[in-house]
């Protein structure tokens, strides 16, 4: 029947006490090195991919926090001309008033001065008038009666303007 031969036996049993042994001592810390290789690469991978998240998070919110800043910086702009053109209008309001108040002073002054100049013009006018009408009347009347003469013709020449 079949005839075995002891050397493919023991070459059988070399195999297998080889194959054991390469397990054990070869093959088995080979694969538990290459399986923590595969779970650092792995966990390598995760945490790059977490940071990478984490850095698209931090993106997002200082893109919005930058767009936030850029609208407090326009609404703190439009504030800033809002409070100097009230300003402005103000201090042109207050110039407007103040030039207002010097013209109608001046107009004031000028009345005064005016009417001032008129009443020494007529005091004049009268003086002379007085003066004229005592020498064609060749005789100087007494103080009361030049002063009476003088607010009858002051009266007649303010009635007639």
């Amino acid at each position: 029947m079949l005839n075995l031969d002891w050397n493919i036996v023991w070459t059988f049993v070399n195999i297998l006490i080889i194959y054991l042994f390469l397990k054990r001592f070869l093959f088995k810390p080979v694969t538990e090195m290459m399986e923590k290789r595969t779970q650092t690469i792995e966990d390598s991978l995760q945490n790059a991919e977490d940071t990478k998240l984490e850095a698209g998070k931090l993106k997002d919110e200082y893109a919005a926090e930058l767009s936030h800043a850029d609208e407090e910086a326009a609404k703190i702009i439009n504030e800033a001309r809002d409070r100097a053109a009230a300003e402005y209008n103000r201090k042109i309001k207050e110039t407007k008033e103040e030039a207002a108040r010097i013209m109608q002073e001046a107009s004031k002054t000028i009345e005064l001065e005016k009417k001032q100049s008129i009443q020494n013009a007529q005091a004049e006018i009268a003086g002379i008038a007085m003066l004229a009408a005592s020498k064609i009347i060749n005789k100087n009347m007494d103080d009361n009666t030049n002063k009476q003469f003088l607010g009858d013709f002051l009266k007649e020449v303010g009635a007639s303007k």
